[in-house]
C-alpha cells in the first residue's frame, strides 16, 4: 500500500506541472477559439507534459505502453472536451468547468495508468 501511496503522490506532483500546463494553454487560446477547441489544445499540451513525467518519474522503473498510454490519453482529452462542453452548455463558466473537469479526471487517469498503462510489477520500486 506505501508504494502505491508513494506513487500516487508521485502522479500527483506530476500532475500538478500538466494540469498547469494545460489551464495555462486553455486561458490562453479561449479568447481566440472559444472553449471546446481551447480545452482540447490544452488537454493535448498537458498529456504531452503528463506522458513525459509519467514516463521517466512516476513510473520510472516500468515498463509503459505506448499504445495503450495514447488510447488512454486518447480518451481523457475527449471526455475533458465533452465534459467541459457540457458543463458550458449548461451554464457553468469555463474556467470553473475546466477546473472541475480535471479534478474529475485524476484519479480515473491515475488508476488506468497504475494497472493498464505502466505494466504493474509490485517488486519493482520506484525511483527514490
Amino acid at each position: 500500500m506505501q508504494k502505491i501511496l508513494r506513487l500516487f503522490i508521485r502522479y500527483l506532483g506530476a500532475g500538478f506541472f500538466a494540469t498547469l500546463v494545460h489551464f495555462v494553454v486553455f486561458v490562453c487560446v479561449l479568447p481566440y477559439y472559444g472553449p471546446t477547441p481551447s480545452v482540447f489544445f490544452a488537454a493535448v499540451a498537458g498529456a504531452l507534459v503528463a506522458y513525459c513525467l509519467s514516463r521517466h518519474w512516476v513510473f520510472a522503473q516500468r515498463d509503459c505502453n505506448r499504445g495503450r498510454f495514447f488510447i488512454t490519453t486518447t480518451r481523457q482529452v475527449l471526455s475533458s472536451t465533452l465534459i467541459v462542453t457540457l458543463l458550458i452548455h449548461w451554464g457553468v463558466p469555463a474556467q470553473l468547468s475546466q477546473l472541475m473537469t480535471m479534478v474529475a479526471v485524476t484519479l480515473q487517469g491515475f488508476t488506468i495508468n497504475y494497472l493498464w498503462v505502466f505494466k504493474h510489477d509490485s517488486k519493482r520500486e520506484p525511483l527514490q
